[in-house]
């Protein structure tokens, strides 16, 4: 996690890309500020984060994807995900469209479900114009700037959630560990980029402090006191999965170092110890209270609601195939037996509003990222975990799928799949 520099960028390529990125951070810094993960309704804070969207896309890629135009032109060189990618979005798009307005399903609820589909195609909408910027002596791509301006975004975007729920909780510190806190009535701690701030920022000290400094120790500190911020918010509301996917963050990246570079974890190794010295009883007490909830909830119902999916969509081979369209209500186990238009999990979800047919299309969308992205692990651990994290708790376990960051962190994924310099450990 350390800042990339775009280097041999022509001038009006770069400062083109600049504009476009000051609007996307600002959009990101508007929904930490002023949003919610998932808004009941339209407000000034998501109309002003649609405009800034739009702003950073344009109009001409989005209208071109979402209408399959994409599709022409230079195919020789297109990435095979961004070619998945429009073909998924075209069939995930249209077919439960037009299978949802054939049994009536209301028009709100087919927004609820269409918009987050978009925000999970955000990759093949935006990676195309952040590319832009071309080395002008041999016309490469360089994302460099794109990956630090939207991985920062995102950064603060999760950190002012986390801001904003610590004040509604009444910045009782004392209580981590304790008890069981509130998540709050936004529920602004699912937000993805909650995690990828927790994990982000203390990967992001570390590499600053690593190139020593007094400027950069400060800024290191400050990170990092963010990120413990994030963190302590988390074990606050005893977010059992995200907890456990940062810790496994933190032990890859750390033992990774601990065999390329010892002697900066000598040097780390006393901040750590006497963090986890300082904490001690916060930990346990987190842990116990993580333990206590699992045998509690159990799996939240997740279990009960894939199969009430699976019991709906098996009344005919033509909703199997294709599902019951977006707008499509499920009588959803894990809230009460309540009809509502999501489910907890990706996977369910999909195959309830697109059946089997729209889960290969996107399985065959997000397979494609991640054979792209996959040396991103190798050439930027720290970030490819920083990413993994949310993206793993997004994709696989939560409701967050839905959420705007989501898609902005596979946007990131992608770009930062395009810029893996050897340089970062």
């Amino acid at each position: 996690m350390t800042a990339l520099a775009s280097r041999g960028t022509d001038g009006a390529g770069n400062a083109a890309l600049r504009r476009r990125l000051s609007t996307l951070v600002l959009a990101l810094a508007v929904y930490g500020a002023l949003s919610v993960p998932a808004p009941p309704e339209l407000r000034f804070a998501e109309l002003a984060i649609g405009a800034l969207l739009a702003l950073t896309a344009g109009l001409w890629r989005p209208l071109t994807v979402v209408t399959g135009h994409a599709l022409r032109g230079r195919g020789g060189g297109r990435d095979a995900w961004e070619l998945l990618g429009i073909l998924a979005l075209a069939w995930l798009l249209w077919v439960p469209l037009l299978r949802g307005a054939w049994q009536g399903w209301s028009l709100a609820n087919t927004l609820r479900d269409v918009v987050p589909l978009l925000y999970l195609f955000l990759p093949v909408m935006l990676v195309p114009v952040l590319r832009r910027a071309r080395d002008g002596a041999a016309g490469r791509p360089v994302p460099g700037l794109a990956v630090d301006a939207l991985a920062l975004g995102l950064m603060l975007a999760g950190f002012l959630f986390v801001l904003r729920w610590w004040r509604q909780a009444g910045w009782e510190f004392e209580a981590v560990g304790a008890r069981a806190m509130a998540d709050g009535s936004a529920y602004v701690l699912n937000a993805p980029s909650v995690l990828f701030a927790a994990v982000g920022l203390p990967f992001a000290a570390a590499a600053l402090a690593r190139r020593g400094g007094m400027l950069r120790w400060g800024l290191a500190m400050l990170f990092l006191s963010a990120g413990l911020l994030c963190l302590a918010a988390l074990a606050g509301a005893v977010h059992r999965v995200a907890l456990g996917l940062a810790a496994l963050a933190f032990l890859a990246v750390g033992a990774r170092w601990a065999a390329r570079v010892p002697l900066t974890m000598l040097l780390l190794a006393p901040v750590a110890g006497g963090l986890g010295w300082l904490f001690a009883g916060t930990l346990l007490g987190a842990v116990d209270l993580a333990i206590e909830k699992t045998r509690v909830t159990g799996a939240n119902g997740r279990w009960e609601e894939a199969a009430a999916v699976l019991a709906q969509i098996s009344r005919s081979p033509w909703s199997f195939l294709f599902g019951d369209g977006w707008g499509a209500l499920v009588e959803n186990p894990a809230v009460g037996g309540w009809r509502v238009s999501y489910t907890h999990t990706l996977v369910s979800y999909i195959l309830a509003k697109a059946g089997a047919l729209g889960l290969v299309a996107l399985l065959a969308y997000f397979g494609a990222m991640a054979v792209r992205a996959a040396g991103l692990l190798r050439a930027n651990p720290p970030l490819a975990w920083a990413l993994l994290a949310p993206l793993a708790m997004a994709l696989g376990l939560h409701t967050s799928f839905k959420y705007l960051d989501t898609g902005l962190l596979l946007t990131l994924m992608m770009l930062a799949a395009e810029h893996r310099p050897a340089s970062v450990r």
